[in-house]
């Protein structure tokens, strides 16, 4: 009875660890494509695309915060789920409006950020993290 228990408790250990290179990988990952954005965005080379109410800039400024600054909070797990907010709906932006009438090859990097992060946000940022140094219950 004794090895159960001591399998249940290395089980608790790996999710804690899983969960933070899982954070990692994906924000790391999105982060090369958030860079060179904010290189973009630096030089002034500003796509055209606007959503909802806001210019061209601040949509492409608001896309950079989602996809290079958010990242490397969830990545450290600093108000994970607060910062998986804007990252979610930059990407349910990305496949549902602008890749939605491309072929699925196009949209399938979204798709896979979009469910990473909702994945993110519903599992919280775990054990080891900055959130549960500082939000300890």
């Amino acid at each position: 009875m004794k090895n159960l228990y001591f399998f249940r408790s290395i089980n608790a250990h790996y999710s804690d660890v899983t969960l933070l290179l899982f954070r990692i990988i994906v924000g790391a990952s999105l982060m090369t494509h958030g860079y060179g954005k904010l290189i973009r965005l630096m030089d002034g080379n500003i796509w055209g695309r606007t959503h909802l109410f806001f210019n061209e800039e601040i949509s492409f400024a608001l896309i950079t915060f989602a996809e290079f600054f958010c990242p490397i909070f969830v990545a450290i797990g600093f108000w994970t789920r607060l910062f998986t907010i804007p990252i979610i709906y930059a990407f349910i932006i990305i496949v549902f409006d602008v890749h939605i009438d491309d072929p699925f090859s196009k949209m399938e990097k979204g798709i896979l950020f979009l469910v990473s992060y909702i994945l993110i946000f519903a599992l919280g940022p775990g054990k080891l993290s900055v959130d549960n140094l500082t939000f300890k219950k």
